[in-house]
C-alpha cells in the first residue's frame, strides 16, 4: 500500500475554505492509519499550525498555468513520492486535467461541481449533494463500470468535532439564529441578513472568515447594533459547539449545510454561487428547508418572511432537524478514504 496520498486543493476568497477543510479531515484520517499526505495548491497564508502535522509536504501554487500543466504537477509529485493515489478537491479539474492523470497511471478520487457539464474518467467520483444520483451521470462517465460514484449527504466530509455534537430533540423555541456563509467572500449575504433580521427578537450569531473581504463592513454594522442583538465570531475554533448552541441557521449551500444537518439545526438557505443551487434545492426536497434563491435575487423582506414563518412552525422545524440528522452521520471521510484505497468500510 502507498505511504502517501497527494491532494490537489482549490482555495481562496472566491471559493471559500470548504475544499481545504475536507482535505484536512481526510489527511487527519490518513495520518491515524500511518499514511502521509502531500498538499498542492493553497497559499502559504492558509496554512494552520496543525497543517505541519497533517501534511508532510505543502506546495503552494499561485499560477495554475492551465489544466494540463496543473495535472502534470500532480503526476510529477506522485512520481517523486512513489504513490499512485491522489485526491482532487478542485472544481477546475476538467477533462483535459483528468486525461493527464489517467495517462500518468494515477488512481484518484475527485470532488466535482454538479453545475459543470463535464465527462469524468476518475476512479471515485464524489458529490454529497442531496439531489445527485448515479443514474443521472452514467452518460458522463467514460467507463461507468470502472467509476465508483459516492453521492449524497452520507459522503459529506465534516470536521471531526461534529460527530460529538449532542443533538437536542426538544422542539426548542428559536432564540439564536446562526448566520454563516463559509470562510471566504460572503458576497453581501451577511449584510442582507442583518438588514432583514437584526432587532427582531432573536440574537444573530454571525460567523465570518478572517479573509472575508466584506468583514470590515460587517464589523461596522455589528458595532452599531443594540446589546443582545448580534454576536460576531471571526474564524471560531469551536464551530461544532457554536452551531449546536443555535436554534436555526441562515446559510449557503456549501459544507456548512451538512454541518447544520448533523447538528439537527433547521436551516434557510441562499446560494452564493451556481454550484450551491443544487445542494440548496436538494435540502429543500429532502428536509423541507426553504431555499430562497441566488443571493442577488433575494431581498430582506423575503428573507424575513421565510425565517419568521419557520420560527412559528415548531413541528416543521423538528421534522427538518430529524431528516437532516438522518442524512448525515459524520462518517463520510471514512467512506471516501476506503473507496480510494479499495477497502471495505469498517
Amino acid at each position: 500500500m502507498s505511504r502517501w496520498i497527494v491532494f490537489r486543493c482549490q482555495s481562496g476568497e472566491g471559493v471559500g475554505l470548504g475544499h481545504v477543510m475536507r482535505c484536512r479531515e481526510m489527511a487527519r484520517h490518513l495520518r491515524d492509519q500511518g499514511i502521509l499526505s502531500a498538499m498542492i495548491g493553497p497559499a502559504e497564508g492558509l496554512r494552520l499550525a496543525e497543517d505541519s502535522d497533517l501534511f508532510q509536504h505543502w506546495q503552494a501554487v499561485e499560477d495554475r498555468q492551465g489544466s494540463a500543466r496543473d495535472a502534470a504537477r500532480v503526476v510529477a509529485l506522485c512520481d517523486r513520492l512513489g504513490t499512485r493515489h491522489a485526491v482532487i478537491d478542485d472544481y477546475r479539474a476538467d477533462p483535459a486535467f483528468q486525461k493527464v492523470l489517467k495517462a500518468g497511471g494515477l488512481r484518484w478520487l475527485q470532488q466535482f461541481d454538479a453545475s459543470c457539464d463535464w465527462r469524468f474518467c476518475c476512479d471515485v467520483l464524489v458529490n454529497a449533494g442531496p439531489l445527485e444520483r448515479r443514474s443521472a451521470y452514467l452518460q458522463r462517465l467514460e467507463r461507468p463500470e470502472r467509476v465508483q460514484t459516492l453521492f449524497g449527504p452520507a459522503h459529506a466530509v465534516l470536521r471531526r468535532g461534529f460527530r460529538q455534537v449532542v443533538w437536542r430533540r426538544d422542539g426548542r423555541a428559536v432564540r439564536r439564529v446562526l448566520v454563516a456563509f463559509g470562510g471566504g467572500d460572503d458576497r453581501g449575504a451577511i449584510a442582507l441578513v442583518l438588514k432583514a433580521l437584526a432587532g427582531r427578537e432573536v440574537t444573530l450569531v454571525i460567523v465570518s472568515g478572517a479573509g472575508n473581504p466584506g468583514r470590515t463592513v460587517v464589523e461596522r454594522a455589528v458595532a452599531e447594533m443594540g446589546p443582545g442583538q448580534v454576536e460576531l465570531h471571526v474564524g471560531p475554533e469551536d464551530m461544532p459547539g457554536l452551531m449546536a448552541g443555535c436554534d436555526l441557521a441562515v446559510i449557503g449551500g456549501g459544507t456548512m449545510s451538512y454541518e447544520a444537518a448533523i447538528c439537527g439545526l433547521p436551516m434557510v438557505t441562499l446560494a452564493l454561487a451556481a454550484n450551491q443551487e443544487r445542494p440548496c434545492l436538494g435540502w429543500q426536497a429532502l428536509t423541507g428547508a426553504p431555499y430562497l434563491g441566488r443571493i442577488a435575487d433575494v431581498g430582506p423582506e423575503a428573507l424575513f418572511e421565510a425565517v419568521s414563518s419557520l420560527i412559528r412552525a415548531d413541528s416543521q422545524r423538528e421534522a427538518m432537524a430529524v431528516k437532516g440528522r438522518q442524512a448525515v452521520d459524520g462518517r463520510g471521510v471514512e467512506r471516501l478514504i476506503s473507496a480510494l484505497l479499495e477497502r471495505a468500510v469498517a
